[in-house]
């Protein structure tokens, strides 16, 4: 089965545009899932809130006019399956995530998102190829990392562990996926790599560069003062 996860940042526009090149999200997909708000915007098989509704409540009691207060009002009527922490009567589609089930077969209590979650379910109900969309972590109004990264990659690194194919889309900076070959394998500065498989075994080829790096790029390259994302240090949305 291979699921799509829609996470809230930038790069789940690449999942709008890759179901409408495919002619409708069925023929990318077997199933959709989204994170929180995102079940209300596009046609999701699941949805993932594990925010406890109560705790919600009280954010909207707070703020009525708010996002958290308008989501509250169609989870109440959401016909799609919503996975969250604890179920609660007033929101019927709610449904509890197998917690201690999936904590039994990974034995690892790390979930610090909704999106990681969402990631273990798949793993828990045997999906074996995983999409991720809008799992961005930076972004143009903050310098800082957004919390979760970390998490997200670790239960990914699970899947790809338990023989799952994982897909990204080349905007997002989950896993690197947006850098050149080179800044995701240090080290390889020198060579061009190239892969090919024989069987089941990987094969790797060493092509020497024709030109080295100069003194300036290679202290760029060491420059933590730069924002993590390219497309923000860019100024770009």
């Amino acid at each position: 089965m291979h699921v799509a996860i829609l996470g809230l940042g930038p790069s789940v526009r690449q999942y709008l545009e890759l179901t409408k090149r495919f002619g409708g999200r069925r023929a990318f997909c077997d199933e959709t899932w989204g994170i929180n708000a995102l079940g209300d915007v596009f046609a999701c098989d699941r949805i993932f809130h594990m925010d406890d509704v109560r705790i919600q409540r009280i954010r909207a009691d707070a703020a009525p006019d708010s996002n958290i207060a308008r989501m509250l009002e169609w989870l109440k009527t959401c016909k799609v399956p919503v996975v969250t922490s604890r179920a609660h009567p007033e929101f019927p589609a709610l449904e509890e995530f197998p917690l201690a089930q999936v904590l039994t077969k990974y034995r690892l209590g790390y979930f610090n998102s909704t999106a990681a979650y969402a990631i273990a379910y798949a793993l828990h109900v045997g999906a074996n190829k995983i999409t991720c969309f809008g799992m961005d972590f930076t972004y143009p109004s903050a310098h800082d990392a957004e919390k979760g990264r970390a998490c997200v990659e670790f239960w990914l690194g699970i899947a790809a562990a338990s023989g799952v194919e994982i897909c990204l889309p080349k905007t997002t900076s989950l896993m690197d996926a947006m850098n050149s070959q080179a800044q995701r394998f240090y080290g390889y500065d020198c060579v061009e790599l190239s892969f090919s498989k024989e069987g089941d075994a990987v094969q790797v080829a060493f092509t020497e560069r024709n030109e080295l790096p100069t003194a300036t790029e290679i202290e760029a390259a060491y420059d933590h003062s730069r924002h993590p994302n390219p497309l923000v240090e860019n100024g770009a949305e």
